[in-house]
């Protein structure tokens, strides 16, 4: 027996806390992260002007991206929904089981769910 009223939310709503413009606690150490790899990728040697231009154009490109994804919001009249969780919510989708309804064979004049008498 159940006590009380059961809730249930919406995939959408959001739990995260948001700190600036609609960045989260998570968005930013994400790109902490990709910023830190970016600061490893320079730290390797030679340093030859035209290997610190591909390091530069290489970070750029990648920082560009990150903070692409985590801004983009695919449906403009919901704020909540970021690319990265439409794009789970997608492939979750893909892997669950699909039920497909098969009309039922016939026999004769009678439909094969119906009872022989």
């Amino acid at each position: 027996m159940k006590k009380g009223k059961e809730f249930t939310f919406p995939e959408n709503v959001d739990k995260d806390f948001g700190i600036w413009k609609d960045y989260t606690i998570k968005d930013f150490t994400i790109a902490g992260i990709v910023f830190l790899a970016c600061l490893a990728l320079f730290a390797i040697p030679p340093y030859t002007i035209v290997l610190i231009l591909a390091k530069v154009a290489i970070t750029l490109l990648a920082m560009t991206t990150v903070m692409a994804i985590l801004t983009i919001r695919p449906i403009q009249d919901r704020k909540n929904i970021k690319v990265r969780d439409n794009l789970n919510l997608k492939r979750r989708y893909k892997q669950s089981q699909k039920l497909y309804f098969l009309e039922p064979k016939k026999r004769g004049d009678q439909h094969a769910d119906d009872e022989v008498k």
